[in-house]
């Protein structure tokens, strides 16, 4: 079984690392239209190889010691940088932002909901502002509150970083991960938006943490086979919090099913890891499928209608060769008519399956339409410069863009060189569920809408890698 796991995890981050190069050449090739990204690479590189020299140099990139103690101190760095972005930097809710804050609004007023028609098309929408409005009833309708809000959950996915990259490897890599994580600034600067990727980030870094080290324990032979449903409960609650405030739990219980299949080696023959891994997946399912079952429930009782249960719409706009697979107002338009006529909006999407069906059989240049959504998805992260278009100077917002795009491919180097060092070494375990989930987000967002700010929950994991990239670890060969 050992031979045969290598060989999935390697033909798995085979894949990656293959989207990934590709990603790359993409973006040369945009670099070629747009110099702005072919200097951010080059000052990307810079960054990243003046780090591995000075690893090289000094033999480490962060002290010996400290532990926990540090990690909290990285934590309260990252608070204390992001908070200062946000008080500095201000900016109105707009756009999908602005229906968040106006959700949130309504829902901390007891007033009516507006568009509920889109917030069933969206229901994540109502779980996000779900949560927002206990914070609008705390300090009132205050925009700067729920940026607050947003830096606080960036430092708690600052911390569980930490821990979780401590699980599978050393402390500096731990510290590394958090430390570049904190100094993100792409991140920081969306961290002044009112939306909900700072809190479904953060479960999902939960969910890993939780998922891997309770691996680890099991594999020392540590907690009993009795214990193991409530673990596997614990995982569905987050999985359902993650799905309530963005719909793709499921590529994380795709994951964490194929991982424990194929990519386990010889743990796979251990009856005592399968009574406890079985129990906990069986547990997890259930409440997943019970927790999703109550929230529909919710969301039907808040919005007086149901919520849309197969999502049409979203890919038929993922396959829209004019717009490259992004939002588009004339498909929009298309959805809202028969919401005109009084559909439900599951009648809706319903209606739309014809549609998709015709734009599919239309001779889609599909192998055009992928690369630009792959651009688009993970060629660069400069979202966080773009968000103040409207409300900043030219000057100011470029600037953004370019500083979030240095850091960035300085990030993406490093983690390549991390993931390709992985992919010849025959080392094996839970780790694989972040390469699986970001190479399972990646390919989700191939079929279904695509836009930059869908790849902020794989950043961290980027940042995962790189850290190993920089500390050197994952070297053992064939």
């Amino acid at each position: 079984m050992e031979k045969a796991s290598v060989l999935f995890k390697r033909i798995m981050l085979g894949i990656l690392l293959a989207l990934l190069a590709l990603t790359l050449l993409l973006m040369v090739g945009e670099g070629l239209h747009a110099p702005s990204y072919l200097l951010a690479m080059a000052a990307g590189a810079l960054w990243c190889a003046g780090l591995f020299a000075l690893r090289r140099r000094r033999g480490r990139l962060l002290p010996a010691g400290g532990g926990l103690r540090l990690a909290l101190l990285v934590c309260a760095l990252c608070f204390a940088v992001n908070l200062a972005w946000v008080l500095a930097v201000r900016i109105e809710p707009f756009s999908d932002y602005e229906t968040y804050w106006q959700v949130a609004c309504a829902l901390a007023d007891g007033t009516e909901i507006p568009t509920a028609w889109y917030i069933a098309m969206y229901p994540h929408i109502l779980g996000t502002a779900s949560f927002l409005s206990v914070f609008v009833r705390l300090f009132g309708p205050s925009v700067l509150a729920v940026s607050v809000v947003n830096v606080v959950l960036t430092s708690l996915s600052c911390l569980l970083l930490y821990l979780l990259t401590r699980e599978f490897a050393s402390e500096e890599a731990a510290l590394l991960a958090a430390l570049l994580w904190a100094l993100d600034p792409c991140k920081g600067m969306l961290n002044s938006l009112v939306f909900s990727e700072p809190l479904y980030t953060c479960l999902i870094l939960l969910f890993l943490w939780l998922a891997v080290r309770q691996d680890g324990r099991w594999q020392r032979k540590e907690g009993s086979a009795a214990a193991a449903p409530l673990w596997g409960a614990l995982l569905g609650l987050t999985l359902c919090a993650v799905n309530i405030v963005r719909p793709i739990a499921l590529i994380l219980v795709i994951a964490l099913v194929l991982w424990l299949l194929f990519l386990r080696g010889d743990a796979v023959r251990s009856g005592a890891l399968w009574r406890r891994w079985g129990l906990a997946l069986a547990a997890l399912l259930c409440v997943y499928a019970l927790g999703g079952k109550l929230w529909d429930r919710h969301v039907e009782d808040t919005l007086g209608m149901e919520p849309a249960a197969v999502p049409v719409y979203n890919i038929y706009v993922g396959f829209n060769e004019q717009t490259q697979g992004q939002w588009s107002a004339e498909d929009m338009d298309l959805l809202f008519s028969y919401l005109e006529q009084g559909m439900t909006t599951s009648e809706a999407q319903s209606r739309m399956l014809p549609h998709l069906k015709e734009r599919l059989g239309s001779g889609i240049d599909f192998g055009r339409l992928l690369r630009s959504k792959l651009i688009a998805f993970l060629g660069n992260d400069e979202l966080g410069g773009y968000t103040y278009r409207f409300t900043r100077s030219e000057r100011f917002y470029k600037l953004g863009m370019v500083v979030g795009n240095v850091f960035y491919y300085g990030v993406f180097f490093a983690m390549f060189g991390a993931l390709l060092r992985r992919f010849r070494s025959r080392e094996l375990g839970a780790w694989q569920l972040l390469p699986l989930f970001v190479l399972g987000l990646t390919l989700a967002h191939m079929g279904v809408e695509v836009a930059n700010r869908y790849h902020y929950s794989i950043i961290p994991i980027f940042i995962v890698f790189a850290a190993l990239g920089f500390t050197g670890e994952g070297r053992s060969s064939t």
